[in-house]
């Protein structure tokens, strides 16, 4: 078929559909007792603007501070969690009424004129996506090194399809999806953020970043994050049939020396994107020569 034919066999009128839904925003939190109140604000402010019913939930994990009080205080429905950011989300979620449940961080604030909550949602009412991960503006160095170092050569090599899918932070905890894409099970920790994108990549047809402005969140260094992304994303793959199982040893010595470069990093660095770059094609060539030998 010629290119021209293709065009003009495109359709020429709308065939997204905007639908009424409802929306359930969870907010997970582990002792936001100062930042739950402006949460549950901004999180309302979201709601309005799409002009759509909506509830907040707070999902209290694990907290030893008055969380969950203030959170009722603010309006929110409050939900008890065991302590972990993959329980609070569970739990969260599976106290939604919503058709949409969208995740916001307890302690975020964001700057842009319109609310994060209604970004992320309104493609989803609007029939452009399933579920949408926020493409956030700016970020400190570490997430950087976990994108350029870790995740884009490792996914980009096993799971090449997500990388369209996610933008450059598909471990943001800022993120929107219908109801029944949601996983029941989710790791404890931190990494639940990269199991839902996973989980995501599988079972939603239209995974999309949305572009974010600026934003601000407490920096709470997580050292042992990374190891345990990694291992989560390469039984991932694995399971699936992307990596065969006696790669693993190879894809750990090529884990274990892209660390060490992270670790290594100078924060008076006077160049970070140059870094970045470095970083970057330093583990794409290492992951390589891994991959190469183990097929020898």
């Amino acid at each position: 078929m010629e290119y021209w034919q293709v065009i003009m066999d495109m359709p020429r009128s709308r065939t997204l559909v905007t639908e009424s839904a409802t929306l359930s925003v969870v907010l997970p939190a582990h002792n936001e007792e100062s930042s739950i109140a402006a949460a549950v604000t901004a999180a309302r402010q979201g709601i309005s603007a799409l002009g759509v019913e909506g509830e907040v939930i707070v999902s209290a994990s694990g907290c030893t501070d008055r969380t969950a009080q203030v959170a009722k205080d603010s309006g929110a429905s409050v939900v008890i969690a065991e302590k972990g950011k993959g329980e609070a989300i569970v739990q969260g979620v599976n106290s939604a009424a919503g058709d949409i449940v969208c995740l916001m961080d307890a302690d975020l604030e964001y700057y842009g004129e319109t609310p994060l909550v209604a970004l992320l949602v309104d493609p989803i009412v609007h029939g452009i996506a399933d579920a949408t991960i926020s493409n956030l503006y700016w970020r400190p160095i570490y997430p950087d090194q976990w994108l350029n170092g870790f995740f884009a050569p490792l996914a980009g090599l096993f799971l090449p399809e997500i990388l369209p899918k996610v933008g450059s932070t598909p471990w943001s905890g800022q993120r929107a999806a219908r109801s029944d894409l949601w996983p029941k099970v989710l790791p404890a920790g931190f990494t639940s953020d990269l199991a839902i994108t996973l989980h995501w990549n599988e079972h939603a047809s239209r995974l999309r970043s949305v572009l974010a402005d600026d934003w601000f969140n407490p920096i709470r260094p997580k050292p042992e994050l990374l190891a345990q992304d990694f291992r989560l994303l390469v039984e991932h793959a694995i399971g699936r049939g992307r990596i065969p199982v006696g790669l693993k040893p190879n894809l750990e010595a090529w884990f274990s020396r892209i660390e060490a470069i992270i670790d290594g990093y100078d924060e008076s660095d006077p160049d970070p994107m140059a870094y970045e770059k470095n970083l970057l094609e330093t583990s794409v060539r290492e992951l390589r020569l891994q991959v190469a030998g183990a097929m020898q």
